[in-house]
């Protein structure tokens, strides 16, 4: 198994798979921007398109994760130098608030959005489906919550998972990749214990809330890594399609640790990265860290059409010319 990497990567998958795979691709359901647009769209267009290309009909079937259970923002000690060392700075985006005030919450009004722009693929190619999951609802499912209290209950032995296999510089603490949020303040500083099963104590370090229930009464935030291992098994996913961040994060070798020790019946799927995107100030397109902007979509998928290279800059000719307000307009 090798990682398939950008442009060339894509065409090599081509030859690979004949046009019937499950694909997972996830969202931070607070924003569209270019590098989203990236994993979303812009690759999923070209898959579909060398696939028929090469004389294969695209009926690929994508799980779409909608990331509710992700930080809201990132905070650490360092998150870009110390990546394995962070946590939410408040809460999980299941509870942020639609900052519009047109809808009940983050979510609601991104998911939609989010929607609209993959249904432009499907637009062309009436072949394939989406299935859009929010996190959150894997909860009823046996798998997930199984991972979610060996992640609660011995962090550090994922830390130990992501040293060996990132060359990431990593720090003895603060370690913890899952944790409840406050059913009170809604806020994720406090201490979640197991007490015993699948029953969890909560004490609240804001509010001083505490109580003690089922893992299914609560809600959490949970590391994005560990996290994408129950959607493997959950959903039988043939292929993954990922930003070029995850690959340089060290993830393609992550995934297969994180497998053989969680999960070690799971298929390990093909793994298909994306350039990087990045904006004008040669940084990172990333809403935890406050540098987006939207894409010109159309104007993207025929940059990177035939584009070798694992960065791309968000040129200004490649930026949407209607700011994300007046896209929600439309919905």
């Amino acid at each position: 198994m090798k990682p398939y990497l950008y442009f060339a990567g894509l065409l090599d998958l081509v030859e690979k798979i004949n046009g019937t795979e499950v694909i997972h691709v996830g969202i931070r359901p607070y924003g569209f921007h270019a590098g989203n647009a990236m994993a979303l769209t812009v690759y999923p267009y070209l898959l579909c398109k060398y696939l028929e290309k090469a004389g294969k009909k695209a009926n690929l079937r994508f799980i779409v994760s909608i990331n509710d259970w992700e930080q809201d923002v990132l905070d650490g000690p360092d998150t870009i130098k110390y990546p394995f060392n962070v946590y939410p700075k408040n809460t999980s985006i299941y509870y942020l608030k639609d900052e519009n005030g047109c809808c009940s919450s983050a979510i609601d009004h991104w998911q939609p959005i989010i929607e609209r722009n993959l249904n432009t693929i499907k637009d062309a190619f009436p072949g394939i489906s989406f299935e859009y999951i929010r996190n959150s609802t894997l909860i009823n499912q046996p798998f997930c919550r199984s991972l979610l209290l060996q992640t609660i209950g011995n962090p550090r032995e994922q830390l130990e998972i992501l040293k060996a296999n990132s060359d990431k510089e990593t720090l003895e603490e603060p370690v913890q990749y899952a944790g409840i949020i406050c059913p009170q303040c809604h806020r994720s500083h406090g201490e979640t214990r197991i007490v015993e099963g699948e029953q969890l104590s909560w004490n609240c370090k804001e509010c001083t809330y505490r109580c003690v229930g089922d893992v299914k009464e609560f809600q959490y935030w949970w590391y994005h890594k560990p996290m994408l291992i129950a959607r493997l098994e959950i959903f039988h996913i043939d292929i993954t399609l990922s930003g070029g961040d995850h690959y340089s994060e060290g993830d393609f070798k992550i995934r297969k640790a994180y497998l053989d020790r969680y999960s070690p019946n799971t298929k390990i799927p093909y793994m298909l990265f994306t350039p990087t995107v990045l904006a004008r100030d040669g940084r990172k397109m990333s809403k935890s860290r406050s540098n987006t902007e939207s894409a010109d979509i159309p104007k993207l998928i025929d940059a990177v059409d035939g584009f070798m290279g694992d960065e791309i800059v968000l040129a200004k000719d490649l930026t949407e010319n209607r700011n994300e307000k007046n896209n929600t307009n439309n919905r």
